[in-house]
């Protein structure tokens, strides 16, 4: 009889439900502007696309853009698109910032003219030192959806605040490591067999790691911070031999502060309904003769220090398990066997 009863109900239900017709064929088509101008030259980049309609399974990018920056003091740098949406300097290293200046991104895209607001670098705060602490954190590699709990390495920083100024940091990350995979454990993906290959045991990859970490220093105003957490590394893959990792800590304006830590946010709820409403994310570009046109994105521009330190899986004090993929180590995106400089 329940079960009679629930049945009922829920055709009740289900009928009542009016069905919501989406015309996502409407749905317009917005710039998309990723662009950060630092006082290190290789840090520098535009990255340009347009937002699609959810139906659209492919990144639509614009390749054929005019794209350069200028500073209050007349300098101008053109950028020259490369692939998959990004622009970097044509003037290789001399393409780089000056804290106290002011710049201006330009992006000249079909007849359009977008540009940013003037934006002063500012000074970079120093890091002191770099420190680390075992921890258990939720971690998805890059491709992969499900997030597992993986031991690994929390990064600390240490920097000393002015007290004269308010202060916004950013934290971007670069790691060169070392890993040794399994090829003669290869199964063949059609014939379920093993299949052992000759080649790669041994590959050497590099990874640029943008994770929105910001913060102000609302409660750390003059103070000497010390144990800062900004990034952490899992033993699997990361830590599986040797990692040579680079911190930059990016000296950031307030909006720019504003723009990530929204995104931040929005990145990291986890859709209960404890979670903050969203923001609405507004970026610094515009167009230059129609500003009612939205355009996505942010010029970042920033006064960056940096700080180098290597890690050796044999200096860990944990049982760091192998790191497991029985296959050619060339297979990772970006591998290569070819041992850096100064390896």
């Amino acid at each position: 009889m329940l079960k009679r009863f629930l049945y009922i109900a829920l055709v009740f239900l289900v009928g009542c439900i009016d069905p919501v017709d989406v015309d996502l064929s409407t749905q317009q088509k917005h710039l998309v502007v990723e662009a950060y101008f630092t006082n290190i030259a290789k840090l520098n980049y535009v990255r340009l696309s347009y937002s699609q309609p959810h139906s659209v399974p492919y990144n639509l990018f614009e390749e054929n853009a005019s794209v350069y920056i200028t500073s209050d003091q007349g300098e101008a740098y053109s950028f020259y698109y490369d692939k998959a949406g990004f622009y970097y300097p044509t003037a290789g290293g001399d393409a780089f910032g000056v804290p106290g200046r002011t710049y201006t991104l330009h992006i000249m895209a079909g007849n359009k003219l977008y540009q940013s607001e003037p934006v002063k670098m500012r000074e970079a705060l120093p890091i002191d030192a770099i420190h680390f602490e075992v921890d258990e954190q939720t971690y998805a590699f890059y491709g992969e959806r499900e997030k597992q709990l993986l031991p690994g390495y929390n990064v600390l920083i240490d920097y000393q605040d002015p007290a004269d100024e308010k202060n916004y940091l950013r934290w971007s990350f670069e790691t060169q490591y070392e890993v040794r995979t399994q090829p003669w454990d290869y199964i063949h993906p059609f014939t379920g067999l093993p299949a052992p290959k000759d080649c790669c045991v041994q590959c050497f990859l590099k990874d640029r790691l943008e994770l929105l970490r910001v913060s102000d220093d609302r409660l750390t105003n003059g103070r000497n911070v010390r144990n800062l957490a900004v990034l952490f590394m899992p033993f699997e893959k990361y830590l599986n031999t040797k990692n040579k990792l680079t911190v930059y800590q990016h000296s950031i304006t307030d909006e720019a502060y504003n723009f990530f830590r929204i995104l931040e946010q929005q990145k990291n709820s986890t859709g209960t309904v404890f979670d903050p409403p969203p923001a609405e994310v507004k970026g610094n570009m515009k167009n230059a003769e129609n500003e009612s046109e939205q355009v996505i994105g942010f010029f970042d521009v920033s006064g960056v220090s940096m700080k180098e330190v290597t890690i050796l899986r044999q200096d860990i004090d944990y049982p760091v398990g192998e790191f497991r993929y029985p296959d050619d180590c060339l297979v990772l995106p970006g591998a290569t066997t070819e041992r850096p400089v100064g390896w």
